[in-house]
C-alpha cells in the first residue's frame, strides 16, 4: 500500500559514467524491476511533482537531441544548398537570363529561406511525435511486467 499522495514510482536511471551518454543523461526503465545500467544510477518519482519535474527534464533532453539533428543534418547538406543557390545566382546575372526568369529566381530564393523554419519546426514535431510513440506504454501491461506484443509491432 503506497503512502497517501504517491503514486507507482516511475523508475528512471541517471548517468553518470557511461562515455556513450552526457553526464546527467536520464533513461526511463522499461519496467520497475529492470536493472540499473553500468555507470547509472537508479532514481525514483514517486509524487506527481517529482514526475512533472522528471517530465520536464526528459523533454529538454528530447528537444537538445533533436536540435542536434537537425544541426548535423543542415550541416551535411549546407554545401550542396550553397552549390544551387550560386548556381541559380550566376544564372540570374548571365545575360541569357530574361527578365521573367530573373525575378522567378529571386522570388524562388526568398520563398526557400523562408520555408527553413517552417521545415526546422516540421522536423523537430515529426521526431517527437515518433518518441512519444516509441516510449508508449501499451494498455493493459502492468508496470513490472516485460512483455512484447507482436501485434503491436508488425
Amino acid at each position: 500500500m503506497r503512502t497517501l499522495g504517491t503514486l507507482e514510482p516511475v523508475i528512471y536511471f541517471v548517468n553518470h559514467t557511461d562515455p556513450r551518454r552526457p553526464e546527467g543523461y536520464v533513461v526511463l526503465a522499461p519496467y520497475s524491476s529492470f536493472a540499473t545500467p553500468p555507470g547509472h544510477s537508479r532514481e525514483e518519482a514517486r509524487t506527481l511533482a517529482e514526475v512533472d519535474k522528471l517530465q520536464s527534464r526528459l523533454i529538454e533532453q528530447e528537444m537538445r537531441a533533436t536540435e542536434a539533428d537537425w544541426l548535423y543534418n543542415e550541416t551535411l547538406t549546407a554545401g550542396k544548398r550553397k552549390a544551387v543557390e550560386d548556381s541559380l545566382r550566376t544564372r540570374m546575372v548571365s545575360s541569357a537570363t530574361t527578365p521573367y526568369e530573373r525575378e522567378f529566381i529571386e522570388l524562388y530564393l526568398q520563398l526557400r529561406d523562408e520555408k527553413r523554419a517552417k521545415y526546422q519546426q516540421r522536423f523537430m514535431e515529426r521526431t517527437m511525435f515518433l518518441h512519444a510513440r516509441e516510449n508508449d506504454t501499451p494498455r493493459g501491461r502492468g508496470v513490472d511486467e516485460e512483455t512484447v506484443n507482436l501485434d503491436r509491432i508488425g
